[in-house]
C-alpha cells in the first residue's frame, strides 16, 4: 500500500506544499498575533506540547487506529480551530486577501445608479 501511496505524494507536493506553507504561515502570524484571543493563540502551542509529550487520549494498545492518529486528530482541531474563530479581517489580512466590503457598488455595480443631489431650504 505504501509503495502506491509515495509516487502519488511526489506527484501532489508541487501542488500541495505552496498552500500548506501559505496555511502554516498564517497559523505563525494568528499565534503571535496579539489582536486575537489569548485562548486561542494558545491551541497551537498547547496542542504541540501534546504531541512531545508521552501522554495520550487514546493508548495505541487500547484503540489501535485512533491511537495512531490522535495526535494529528489533536493538531488538526487546534489548527482548525484557531483559523475559524479568529476575527475574518485578521485572517484575510495575512493571508493576504483584500479586505470584505459591505458597499453596494462592490458587491454589484450595475444596480448602483450615479447621481448629484441639491439641498433647497424651505424659507
Amino acid at each position: 500500500m505504501l509503495h502506491r501511496i509515495i509516487p502519488l505524494l511526489f506527484f501532489m507536493a508541487p501542488r500541495l506544499m505552496p498552500v500548506i506553507m501559505r496555511y502554516v504561515r498564517l497559523v505563525w502570524r494568528l499565534t503571535f498575533d496579539k489582536r486575537v484571543f489569548i485562548v486561542l493563540r494558545a491551541l497551537v502551542p498547547l496542542a504541540l506540547v501534546y504531541i512531545v509529550s508521552p501522554i495520550d487520549l487514546a493508548h495505541d494498545w487500547k484503540v489501535p487506529i485512533v491511537g495512531k492518529a490522535d495526535d494529528v486528530i489533536v493538531l488538526g482541531l487546534a489548527v482548525l480551530m484557531l483559523i475559524k474563530l479568529s476575527p475574518p479581517h485578521l485572517v484575510d489580512l495575512h493571508l493576504g486577501r483584500p479586505p470584505r466590503s459591505d458597499r453596494p457598488e462592490d458587491k454589484d455595480p450595475s444596480k448602483v445608479v450615479d447621481g448629484s443631489s441639491r439641498l433647497l431650504d424651505d424659507e
